[in-house]
């Protein structure tokens, strides 16, 4: 067959000797069927490694890197990118040096098979968890903020519902947590996110919350005591700020040069976790600007409010700064188990009484 077509070597076809020539006709057309059957089913199982395959070098930009992580030779990840080729008839990958450039059709191809290979993927851990006989697991990445506020009340109600499941909890700040559900390092995520930032085609987003953006100060700070707020009043105080790493890093930074009072201010500190902020607050090492959980808020709306379990106040800034959204994300394709769809029903509120 032409390039890159298949290979036929596995399923060799009868040779007709002289000792086939005496056999009945209908066992030699039996025969003859049974190896294009057996053929094309070989072909069809092969079909999800060749998606597999072509994913993997478009991630690792090589057949050399794909080959190692999918623990294949090199020439065996080549023929199955050149199979599919051959089977779409249009050019996936192109080698320039070393590298494997993904084609437009490669790229378009990788996105469409990825819910195949994700799900498949996911059916295959949940079928050995069930052979090992252990109880339903879960894996959410996530960040501290989210797994004290968000996800506690979700995570009392699933262990009520699944005595016997296993949680672990991934935290990260938002970036890494959505990294890590990429990379199949976790079963769901819940995260913050920006409309703004680049597309991720293998995952959906489910928006759960907003959090809106704060000043958080000791009680009795000049922040908390003055009429309407202006960003230009932070000037005057040091600042405890996310750090560069942080999801909502770029639409703050973004804001306050926009308003051209940036270089003007007095930052003592950076993390990439409000709970640490909010520590160094209490330390009253500076006013801290952060998204912070709508719960610190209640009733008191755009009034000062205390932060629980602290000796420090909180002021709504999302007039000027906006609210940071924060999703439950997962992998298209990933198939959800009646834990996963427990964890998710309950984390929206809508999760019906188990029988």
């Amino acid at each position: 067959m032409g390039r890159g077509g298949p290979c036929f070597k596995q399923h060799p076809w009868p040779k007709f000797s002289l000792k086939h020539t005496f056999q009945p006709t209908v066992w030699r057309v039996q025969t003859l069927l049974q190896r294009i059957v057996a053929t094309r089913h070989y072909f069809k199982e092969l079909r999800l490694q060749q998606f597999r395959g072509l994913q993997a070098i478009i991630r690792l930009g090589s057949f050399s890197a794909a080959a190692r992580q999918l623990g294949l030779t090199k020439a065996s990840v080549w023929q199955q990118v050149r199979a599919l080729e051959e089977e779409f008839g249009c050019r996936l990958i192109e080698a320039i040096g070393r590298r494997a450039q993904p084609t437009p059709d490669g790229i378009r191809l990788a996105r469409l098979s990825s819910p195949l290979v994700e799900g498949f993927d996911s059916i295959k851990s949940a079928f050995e968890a069930e052979r090992a006989s252990v109880g339903p697991a879960l894996s959410v990445a996530t960040t501290p903020s989210c797994l004290a506020h968000e996800l506690r009340h979700t995570v009392l109600k699933v262990r009520t519902a699944f005595p016997d499941a296993q949680l672990t909890f991934q935290d990260r700040n938002s970036p890494a947590a959505i990294e890590l559900l990429e990379n199949s390092e976790a079963d769901v995520a819940v995260a913050a996110r920006f409309d703004e930032w680049p597309q991720k085609p293998k995952l959906d987003f489910l928006l759960l919350n907003e959090h809106p953006f704060a000043v958080v100060a000791p009680e009795g700070h000049p922040l908390m005591k003055s009429g309407k707020l202006k960003l230009a009043d932070l000037r005057n105080h040091p600042l405890l700020l996310p750090g560069p790493s942080a999801n909502c890093r770029p639409r703050l930074e973004s804001v306050l040069r926009r308003e051209r009072i940036w270089d003007d201010l007095k930052v003592v500190l950076e993390c990439n976790f409000p709970t640490g902020l909010l520590e160094y607050v209490d330390a009253r090492l500076g006013v801290a600007i952060t998204p912070v959980p709508t719960s610190f808020f209640k009733d008191a709306g755009p009034l000062p409010a205390r932060v629980p379990g602290r000796q420090t106040m909180v002021r709504s800034l999302s007039s000027l700064l906006g609210s940071e959204p924060v999703y439950f994300i997962r992998r298209r394709g990933w198939v959800e188990t009646p834990l996963g769809r427990f964890f998710r029903e309950t984390l929206f509120g809508k999760a019906a009484k188990l029988a």
